[in-house]
């Protein structure tokens, strides 16, 4: 099929054309540009946008769940569910996050998602996986249970790994707990992407994990001590080295949008990777849930433990997009690489995703002026329409 889109604020993600024109055959971009030059043939399908925005489809590398499941347990009729309320959000790809649980659980949910990776006709928003754990810092476990959360080991790592049949992409640790170093070393050299998070890892631990391939940071400001000036550990390395990238939660519950400010300043449109953080409740509403074997409860937007801990997100990645632009004063074209190229480079996906150009993806996230998701096309094929 060949269609065109007509009549739309294209977001590149590196520059903004105005009435501009998409023309797409198949699952690809053939040709992108001002109206003035791109030229339609009389026998294709116009879809008049009427100043629309368009952006590369956004891709959430943190998300625990949504629409009332869990990717820990769900059912392939469940990630459907999951998948369907996703792309209602403009959502074209994520990593399917699983948080620490008794290991012989874990590694039965890491397998069943692979499994489905494994399908032929998998849902395609479905990347892989990341593992938020089970190698973290109990003392910084912030919702998690610190008792599923266990000291690094190769054997443990094994298992894991072949659990995840190749699919997964992405694995936060804590480079201080004993043998750290060593399982970083091991899963960078199974092409693992290694990120920090619930850690309490010196200025020091930071630089030796950075020379033995960690790239990232998770949910900076969270599950992570506050600036120390005369200890500084994580929050200051996440800051001040170029060679890592934060993921952030931007639903303006789990950061301020002064210190989002105070982030882009620092880090830049190269250096935020915006994630949801979401997990089942997203899509639900207020009420009481039972989350890990723990009671969450979600009232306005806030998901929280008895103890007011946060408990993730109820925010999907359009609202973080939205966040940045009208409360931390973003430019829309540095928001949109945050939530697309970025993400789609740490999945080495970059050549084909994340970017609208002629001889790219389809993957297409299309909303209003207000942020309002009102089409999702992935490779070509339109697969949400309000």
């Amino acid at each position: 099929m060949k269609y065109a889109l007509i009549n739309a604020e294209i977001i590149t993600p590196f520059r903004i054309i105005t009435n501009g024109t998409i023309l797409i055959e198949k699952s690809r971009i053939i040709e992108l540009g001002r109206k003035s030059d791109v030229s339609i043939q009389k026998r294709v399908k116009v879809i008049d946008l009427g100043g629309l925005i368009c952006s590369p489809g956004f891709i959430d590398l943190h998300i625990h769940g949504a629409n009332g499941f869990d990717f820990a347990g769900a059912t392939s009729e469940e990630l459907e569910e999951i998948f369907n309320y996703l792309i209602e959000h403009g959502i074209t790809g994520v990593l399917a996050t699983i948080d620490p649980r008794p290991f012989e659980k874990f590694t039965k949910y890491i397998k069943y998602i692979a499994e489905y990776c494994l399908k032929k006709d998998r849902n395609p928003v479905l990347k892989g996986l990341h593992l938020e754990g089970p190698f973290l810092n109990r003392e910084m476990c912030g919702a998690m249970n610190p008792d599923y959360m266990l000291e690094p080991d190769p054997e443990v790592w094994r298992i894991m790994k072949n659990a995840g049949k190749g699919f997964i992409r992405l694995m936060t640790i804590a480079p201080e707990v004993n043998n750290g170093m060593k399982i970083i070393r091991k899963a960078v050299k199974d092409n693992i992407v290694l990120s920090i998070g619930h850690s309490a890892a010196s200025f020091d631990e930071i630089e030796t994990a950075i020379d033995n391939g960690i790239t990232q940071v998770t949910h900076i400001f969270n599950a992570m001590n506050p600036i120390r000036h005369r200890k500084p550990d994580v929050l200051v390395g996440a800051l001040l080295m170029p060679e890592l990238k934060t993921q952030l939660i931007a639903d303006g519950i789990h950061v301020h949008p002064a210190v989002i400010k105070l982030l882009y300043k620092l880090k830049g449109a190269n250096g935020i990777i915006l994630i949801s953080d979401a997990m089942k409740a997203t899509g639900k509403g207020d009420g009481e849930y039972n989350i890990n074997g723990k009671r969450v409860f979600v009232k306005g937007n806030r998901a929280f433990l008895d103890n007011g801990t946060l408990a993730g997100s109820t925010h999907t990645l359009d609202i973080g997009l939205k966040t940045m632009v009208q409360k931390a004063d973003v430019p829309l074209t540095d928001a949109v690489r945050m939530a697309t190229l970025n993400p789609a480079r740490v999945l080495k996906e970059d050549n084909k995703k994340g970017i609208l150009a002629a001889g790219k993806d389809a993957d297409i996230s299309i909303f209003d002026n207000n942020f309002d998701v009102q089409m999702t096309i992935i490779k070509g094929k339109i697969v949400y329409r309000k």
